[in-house]
C-alpha cells in the first residue's frame, strides 16, 4: 500500500513539475520577442507635439503623388525653397546636410537676388496675378523657408533685413517654442517688420493623406487659426508637410479658408490650375551661385 502510495505522489509531482516548465519556457519566448520589437509596446501617435532633434525629419514611405494640371491664367514665379540657413552641426547626418544653406552662400544668394532686379513677393500678390486683379513687378521671385527653425531669426531674417527682401516662413504651430524651432515672441517681432510673412505648415507636420478627415480637418483649421490669432492678419497659403497630398487634401485645404497651398514638386510656372498645389525650387546646400542663378 505504501509503494503503491509513492509512486502516485511522485506521478502527480512530475506532471505539476512539467506543466510549470512548460509556462516558463513560453513566458520567455514572449519575452524575448518583446524585446526584439518594442513596438509592439510603444504605438506611434498620430498626436506630435515636439521633435527631439533638429535633424531632417524622415519622411514618410513614397507613394505616387498627383500633380494637378497647369490652367488657366499662369505667371512665371519660381518660390525657392530652403529649410536651415546654418552650417549643419553633424556632416554624418546627410539628409540634414542636403537641407542646410550655410550664412554666407545664403548671403551671397540674396545678394546676386538685389543686384538682379528680382522682386520678392507675397502668397497674395501672387494671388492676385492669377485672378487676374494686379500685374507682376518684372522677375518676381517668392522666397520660401519650411518648418520654422531658429536658426532663421538668427541668420536668414538678419540677412533679409540687411538686403530688404521678402519671404514667407511655413511653421507647424505645435512645435513653435520647442527646442531649434522659433519662439513666438520672434515670430510677432519678425511679422511686426513687415519682411516676413508666416503661413501654415499644419499643426504638428504629419502626412495629411494618411489622416483621417477629422484628423486633416484639424491640421489644416487649428494651424490657421493659431497663426491668425497671434498675428492678427489672414493666413491665405498653406505648405503640405513632405509635400505629400492628394485630391482629397486639396478639397479639404480649400474648404478651411485656404487661397492657396505649395507642394515640392519642381516648377516655376504657378497657375490657376495648380493654385491648391503650386510647384517649387529647391535650394540645397550644395548649390553654388552659378546654379542657384539658373534656377530663377
Amino acid at each position: 500500500m505504501g509503494k503503491k502510495k509513492t509512486k502516485k505522489v511522485s506521478k502527480k509531482s512530475r506532471k505539476r513539475s512539467s506543466f510549470i516548465l512548460t509556462i516558463f519556457l513560453i513566458t520567455l519566448v514572449l519575452l524575448f520577442i518583446l524585446s526584439k520589437d518594442n513596438n509592439f509596446l510603444k504605438q506611434p501617435s498620430q498626436t506630435i507635439s515636439k521633435v527631439a532633434s533638429p535633424s531632417a525629419q524622415a519622411k514618410p514611405t513614397p507613394t505616387p503623388i498627383p500633380i494637378p494640371a497647369q490652367s488657366g491664367r499662369s505667371v512665371r514665379v519660381p518660390i525657392l525653397t530652403y529649410h536651415y540657413i546654418g552650417n549643419n552641426p553633424n556632416p554624418a547626418d546627410k539628409a540634414r546636410d542636403n537641407l542646410s544653406v550655410a550664412p554666407d552662400k545664403f548671403e551671397e544668394q540674396l545678394g546676386y537676388i538685389s543686384k538682379n532686379g528680382y522682386n520678392t513677393i507675397t502668397f497674395d500678390t501672387l494671388y492676385a496675378a492669377l485672378n487676374g486683379t494686379t500685374s507682376l513687378p518684372a522677375k518676381s521671385v517668392i522666397l520660401t523657408f519650411d518648418d520654422g527653425y531658429m536658426d532663421f531669426y538668427y541668420n536668414a531674417y538678419q540677412a533679409l533685413k540687411r538686403f530688404n527682401l521678402h519671404a514667407t516662413v511655413f511653421i507647424p504651430t505645435a512645435l513653435m517654442g520647442g527646442s531649434y524651432y522659433l519662439t513666438w515672441d520672434q515670430i510677432r517681432e519678425m511679422n511686426s517688420s513687415g519682411l516676413i510673412s508666416f503661413q501654415s505648415h499644419s499643426v504638428n507636420h504629419l502626412n495629411l493623406t494618411a489622416l483621417s478627415d477629422e484628423q486633416l480637418k484639424f491640421q489644416l483649421i487649428e494651424s490657421k487659426k493659431v497663426l491668425e490669432a497671434q498675428l492678427g492678419k489672414a493666413v491665405n497659403t498653406f505648405a503640405y508637410p513632405y509635400g505629400a497630398s492628394d485630391q482629397r487634401v486639396w478639397n479639404a485645404v480649400k474648404k478651411a479658408g485656404y487661397v492657396g497651398a505649395v507642394g515640392t514638386w519642381y516648377g516655376i510656372i504657378e497657375s490657376e490650375g495648380t493654385i491648391l498645389d503650386m510647384p517649387r525650387v529647391k535650394i540645397g546646400g550644395g548649390e553654388n551661385i552659378t546654379s542657384f542663378a539658373s534656377k530663377l
